[in-house]
């Protein structure tokens, strides 16, 4: 097969000749990782190296699981390179800083073959890489250290519970919506962007699909008897070490069996990780303390439920563990609530101090606005806009997010410029997460009080809602005052979903008239599974109709 600037099957299959190699950005356990840039199209890319021996693996499994996750907030396959030059991987070889070398050292043998992933590139760090930080790459570590002041843990352990609450929103579309589980989550494999602080779950490569109705794996099936640990040691659950010698250790009556609850546990070792103040504190399943992880070795400010969640994450036993990401997200939301709770007297205490700065700053940013309006032409405005919609991607968000808002602040009642925005908002519709998006048209929606503008806009905005952002968009629209008075189909759905657990009746009702609107499909299939997979939701929604629990179909059936 002749794989040179080919398309077979919907992988791009693309030669180094088109890269540019800017940067070493790490090397894993699989793959030694580079950044570059397509020469063709002046985009930046994650270029993953691998040795060709796992060419077998990743085209029969990764390349597989890749493909089926494209809309969900994980790594994005951009193409394969099959062949690289040995020249070149001396010369990438050069590039690694000295004390990455010695793990890279494959590179340079005489008989080293690699192929390289193509993946979009995420600006960006690793969860490792923000918590402990990275010298060598100028990052500042964020892990509070023994002695960190109150205020400075509150906010990092309010970070980690945010992070928890978008991973199980991902991880439940990777598991419930396309049947595969991650197998090996470490802080390594979550990525935080440099612009939103949002994470995608990466490296797919020890994935493993559920077969049929089947909600677990058999490692011992796939591997035989060579699994030894599966996963990252530290980070993998116990029914992940397939061995008689770590079975016995372990006092398991079986182990190679896992599911859902097996990259529960990895997520809460995670956790763990990310809040000892010593990095690298890496423990053997063998060990004490790699169950029930507790906060013993933390400064203090993290509060009970925190701990309580990561302690019910790593129980040994997964029936002990959460059951599902739904879950684990609710004790996440849950712990977040107390969080805010038990803060809220200490930040009473500020607020009397805090309203004459607070009074100063907005009288500075109300002066900055204004001369930026009045120095800022309407002209000037709109062909900066213009020009930035010429090569509008995903990827120049910030850009958009700029020229859109000072297009609308130099002239507040242009109608067309607000119909501009909206025409070039959803023009790359590859974005996974497009709440960023959604936060500049929102914002638009500040300067007008145009009804027709405002549907416009609300239709727009949840005609291309997904699974990951439902909830927090149409929360959104829901909850902002100049929508009031705003009636259409698009603000009907938001408020059936922001309401669908104190109004259930009512959302299933909005669900039954617009079933048939394909346009509104992704808002009303999130809504259908927020109403039909929970129990206690349908029996009232029964009972409002008068029928039996059982007698309650799905409208989108």
């Amino acid at each position: 097969m002749d794989y040179k600037k080919s398309n077979i099957n919907g992988v791009i299959y693309d030669t180094i000749e088109e890269y540019t190699i800017n940067k070493f950005i790490a090397v894993g356990g699989e793959s030694i990782v580079f950044k570059g840039e397509k020469k063709s199209v002046g985009r930046t890319y994650a270029l993953k190296f691998r040795d060709m021996d796992r060419w077998g693996d990743f085209f029969n499994y990764e390349l597989k699981t890749l493909s089926r996750l494209e809309q969900c907030s994980t790594s994005k396959l951009a193409g394969v390179i099959p062949i690289i030059p040995g020249q070149l991987l001396q010369e990438l070889y050069r590039m690694i800083p000295e004390n990455k070398k010695k793990q890279c050292e494959a590179l340079i043998s005489p008989y080293a073959h690699y192929f390289c992933i193509v993946e979009d590139y995420i600006a960006g760090c690793d969860l490792n890489e923000y918590c402990n930080g990275d010298e060598s790459k100028g990052i500042q570590g964020h892990t509070p250290s023994l002695n960190a002041s109150y205020e400075q843990v509150v906010g990092f352990q309010r970070k980690l519970l945010q992070w928890t609450m978008q991973f199980c929103e991902i991880m439940s579309h990777v598991t419930e919506d396309h049947r595969f589980l991650h197998l090996d989550i470490k802080p390594e494999n979550i990525m935080i962007s440099n612009e939103t602080e949002s994470i995608t779950v990466i490296d797919f490569g020890k994935s493993m699909e559920m077969q049929g109705r089947s909600s677990t794996v058999s490692l011992h099936k796939e591997f035989r008897d060579n699994v030894g640990v599966y996963g990252t040691n530290g980070f993998a659950a116990p029914e992940c070490c397939d061995s008689v010698a770590m079975r016995n250790s372990l006092n398991l009556p079986s182990t190679g069996i896992v599911d859902v609850r097996s990259d529960i546990f990895s997520f809460g070792a995670t956790l763990w990780d990310c809040i000892n103040p010593q990095p690298n504190i890496h423990i053997k399943p063998t060990e004490a303390g790699y169950f029930r992880r507790d906060l013993f070795n933390t400064p203090q400010g993290y509060i009970p439920e925190f701990e309580e969640l990561i302690v019910k994450c790593t129980e040994k036993d997964p029936d002990k563990r959460y059951q599902s990401f739904d879950e684990l997200k609710a004790a996440a939301i849950h712990a977040e609530e107390k969080l805010l709770e038990r803060d809220k007297p200490r930040k009473t205490l500020l607020v009397f101090s805090i309203i004459a700065g607070l009074m100063v700053f907005l009288l500075i940013f109300s002066l900055g606005i204004n001369h930026r309006r009045s120095n800022l032409t309407f002209e000037i405005a709109k062909n900066n806009f213009m020009l930035m919609a010429e090569e509008y991607t995903e990827h120049n968000l910030a850009d958009y997010k700029e020229t859109a808002i000072a297009l609308i602040e130099a002239n507040p009642d242009a109608k067309q410029s607000y119909i501009d925005i909206l025409e070039v908002s959803y023009k790359d519709d590859n974005s996974i997460s497009k709440t960023e998006l959604e936060d500049v048209l929102l914002k638009c929606l500040d300067y007008t009080s145009d009804n027709d503008i405002m549907v416009m806009y609300v239709n727009t905005i949840m005609q291309h809602i997904n699974d990951i952002n439902a909830k927090t968009v149409s929360e959104s629209l829901s909850i902002r005052k100049s929508l009031d008075d705003v009636e259409c189909d698009g603000m009907n759905i938001a408020n059936a979903i922001a309401n669908y657990s104190s109004n259930p009746v009512a959302s299933y009702s909005t669900l039954e008239r617009y079933k048939d609107s394909a346009e509104y499909f992704n808002a009303l299939l999130y809504l259908n599974k927020m109403l039909m997979n929970d129990s206690n939701i349908k029996k009232k929604i029964a009972e409002a109709k008068g029928i039996e629990v059982g007698e309650l179909k799905s409208p989108l059936a």
